[in-house]
Parts: C-alpha cells; sequence; structure tokens
C-alpha cells in the first residue's frame, strides 16, 4: 500500500502531462472508486467537467492512464468549477446586527456572498471572506464599503454599510498559480458584529482537513448543509466573471451534492464534531465544492483566529 506522500510525488510529476489531456480541469489525490465505492486505495484523482463515454471515443493521447507508476488513477466528474452568481434567496438576507457568519454580505458593487467568521490581526478584529465578495474580484480598494446585507438582497448604501474594505490576497488570472480567495474588512462598530456562526456557534479553533473528514459549513445561499472531504491537495482551474480562468492549488474537495450554491462563498468550512474551522469556500459546480485549505488562508493574510 502507497503512502500518501507517495501518491502527492507522484501526482506532482505527472500534474502538468494529465492537464494536457482533453477535458481535464483539475488533479487531486483521493480514494478510488469502484463499483461506486470508496475503496480504502489512495489514487491520483483526474477531475473532468464530463466524463466522455465510450472512452475510444478519445485519442490514445487524451486517455488517462489506470496507473502512473504503479498508483492506480481514477477520473472525477465535477462540472464546469466556478464562482458562480448568486441566486435570489429566502435564507438569511436580511439586515443581522450583530452580524454572525453565515448571514448575507458583500462588496457594495458585487451581488451576494456570505460572512465567513472573525479573525484577529494582532489587536485588531476583522470580518474574513472570499476576494471576490470583499473585494470585487481585485477591483476593490481599500476603504470601500461592505454591505450586510449585500446588494443582491437589499443592501444599501450609507444604511447598510458594516465594514470597509481593509486587505485580500489578489488572484492571478491566466497565468500563475494561486492558492486562497480571502479578503478581511473592518468592522465600523466592534457592537455590529458577533463571532457566532449562524445554527453552528463559535468555532473552537483551526484543523487540517484530510480524505473523509466529515465537514459542515453556514451559508447565505443553502444554510447549513454537511458534506465529506473527499479529494486533497488539488490544483484545478476556476471559472470568474467574464469567462476569466484562476488556477489553485493544494485545494480541499467535498464532492457532496448540494453542500453550497450561489452565494455561499465566503463561508467557513469546519470539522463537523469538533467545530474546528479547516477551510474557506469559494468556488463549485452541481457536483463539487472547492475550499481553501485554512493554513493558506491565515498565511496570505496575516491573521488567525
Amino acid at each position: 500500500m502507497y503512502s500518501y506522500r507517495d501518491v502527492l510525488d507522484v501526482k506532482r510529476r505527472y500534474e502538468r502531462e494529465l492537464f494536457e489531456k482533453r477535458g481535464v480541469r483539475g488533479v487531486g489525490i483521493g480514494y478510488k472508486i469502484t463499483g461506486g465505492r470508496a475503496t480504502n486505495e489512495l489514487s491520483v484523482i483526474a477531475l473532468v467537467n464530463r466524463k466522455i463515454r465510450p472512452v475510444s471515443a478519445l485519442s490514445s493521447y487524451d486517455v488517462v492512464p489506470g496507473t502512473l507508476e504503479g498508483i492506480r488513477t481514477d477520473v472525477v466528474e465535477t462540472g464546469i468549477i466556478r464562482v458562480p452568481p448568486a441566486p435570489v434567496t429566502p435564507l438569511r438576507q436580511l439586515p443581522i446586527r450583530p452580524a454572525p457568519g453565515g448571514c448575507s454580505i458583500g462588496h457594495y458593487r458585487i451581488t451576494a456572498g456570505t460572512f465567513g467568521c472573525l479573525v484577529k490581526r494582532g489587536y485588531d478584529t476583522f470580518i474574513l471572506s472570499n476576494n471576490h465578495v470583499l473585494a470585487y474580484e481585485n477591483r476593490g480598494r481599500k476603504s470601500d464599503s461592505i454591505l450586510q446585507p449585500s446588494p443582491a438582497d437589499g443592501g444599501r448604501l450609507p444604511d447598510h454599510k458594516i465594514a470597509e474594505l481593509v486587505d485580500f490576497s489578489s488572484i492571478i488570472f491566466n497565468r500563475g498559480i494561486n492558492r486562497v480567495d480571502a479578503a478581511i474588512a473592518r468592522p465600523m462598530n466592534p457592537a455590529d458584529i458577533t463571532s457566532n456562526i449562524i445554527d453552528i456557534g463559535v468555532p473552537t479553533g483551526i484543523v487540517k482537513a484530510n480524505i473523509g473528514m466529515p465537514v459542515i459549513k453556514s451559508g447565505r445561499t443553502t444554510g447549513v448543509t454537511r458534506g465529506l472531504v473527499t479529494i486533497t491537495d488539488a490544483t484545478i482551474d476556476v471559472e470568474y466573471s467574464g469567462g476569466r480562468i484562476a488556477r489553485f492549488e493544494n485545494q480541499i474537495i467535498a464532492t457532496t451534492p448540494g453542500f453550497s450554491s450561489g452565494g455561499d462563498s465566503g463561508s467557513i468550512v469546519l470539522e463537523d464534531r469538533t467545530r474546528r474551522v479547516c477551510g474557506l469556500l469559494f468556488a463549485g459546480s452541481e457536483y463539487a465544492t472547492v475550499i481553501n485549505r485554512i493554513e493558506d488562508v491565515f498565511s496570505a493574510l496575516r491573521v488567525n483566529i
């Protein structure tokens, strides 16, 4: 049986080659699926928008090999991974004071996203969410207004201004590698925010996500949902507004249908049992949700919980 490190090394060596194959949009590590059930065998996972059937319809060059250096592979259908627009929803769209994690929030020029949780930098407290939620996909400027609820949910200046943009990790489009889609905002009044997350409570710390971990999130659109981490160390292409593509590495993926939807971006993902934070949700499809590792988020923004 190969160790995780063995599989990771092979994944890294063959990642570029796999990305060149038709339809491959990501590469990660997960348990091999056989007969519709997960085995205990770690494999290199090729993530595709849609599986092409029969395999004979593919050229020999585009077929994912059954093994790589003795390690088995698998092909998982994810649909197009994107940062989706937020649908109109009756959930969590009202003005809430003090505002908790899981409610509607966003830059004054976006549609809608989710207030993740509170974080600290030194003695200061900030709201954590995604770049594309708080910083308008790199277009935001420091001190820009953040609304709760977000514009799609009726948030308007000046009545619903709750915070100002402070910092974000820039997203590199088309070329280069990203690790996080993350930003922080400074609340205008500390009394207007709370560390509580709707229907979950206060996070108890952080934990590194691993394959098979049961997770939970509280988001603006779908509320509280539970899922399972099925793929880690994923490198994946994500579609943003205007069709722009950004490649992310070291991502966590939950292939649980219904775990998230548009407008849930910015939700904190926690280990279900302990309520420790493991990631920051930022993209997905009808089949999969993509999550930044919380360690990478905290490092990029120089914050902690």
